[in-house]
């Protein structure tokens, strides 16, 4: 039985207060719902880290063909700022999210495994997934679906000695693009807020109200 069931049923009984009914089911449902959004964490971080180290792999591959290449291609200290650069983007994109997943471990650490410590610590899981992670997740958009592919197309375009001028369109793309990507992330993540995040935190909160009132 998850969550919302288990309300359900609540709202049904009206002999008894959820907790004293219902304490061992509550327990479970809650340690479900938390496992549930730890997996879905984790999968996010883990995408974002293989994104981060593939790009950052790139763009560390074409710093190195230009430093091999120098004696026989034209590279001026702009190319090498590209891929620094880019690469910078990438590394940056991977360790906010690392930094943010800490910090929000060590908050959580501080709660217990009673029923009213389950419930704090419910609270502030969404109370992270929609403030800091939402700001997190719009930092690693506009680095990983902006900066970071506009930099690898310049530093290959480079290493083909061709100016900048002549992937101009593609330049162009990659920034309507990565506009588009970021907008829809953007409403995305507004949406999963509203209609996901913010009535679940609401749940958990009706349910610590309840035990606080007995």
């Amino acid at each position: 039985m998850n969550l919302d069931e288990l309300m359900a049923v609540w709202r049904t009984q009206d002999a008894a207060p959820l907790h004293d009914v219902n304490q061992t089911l509550l327990h479970l449902a809650l340690r479900q719902d938390e496992a549930r959004q730890q997996k879905w964490r984790r999968v996010e971080r883990w995408i974002i880290y293989i994104l981060s180290a593939g790009i950052g792999a790139g763009l560390a591959l074409c710093l190195a063909m230009m430093v091999y290449a120098r004696d026989r291609k034209v590279m001026t200290g702009w190319d090498y700022v590209i891929g620094i650069g880019g690469a910078a983007a990438a590394l940056i994109s991977a360790r906010a999210v690392y930094v943010g997943h800490r910090a929000q471990a060590l908050r959580e650490q501080r709660f217990g495994e009673s029923l009213r410590e389950q419930l704090n610590r419910g609270i502030a899981q969404l109370d992270y997934q929609a403030t800091t992670l939402h700001r997190t997740f719009l930092l690693v958009l506009v680095l990983l679906t902006g900066i970071c592919p506009i930099a690898l197309l310049l530093a290959l375009s480079r290493l083909n000695e061709k100016p900048f001028s002549d992937d101009g369109y593609m330049v162009v793309w990659l920034s309507l693009m990565a506009v588009f990507g970021v907008a829809t992330g953007v409403w995305s993540l507004r949406q999963q807020t509203r209609d996901v995040v913010l009535p679940h935190k609401r749940r958990l909160e009706t349910l610590l109200t309840e035990l606080d009132g007995q």
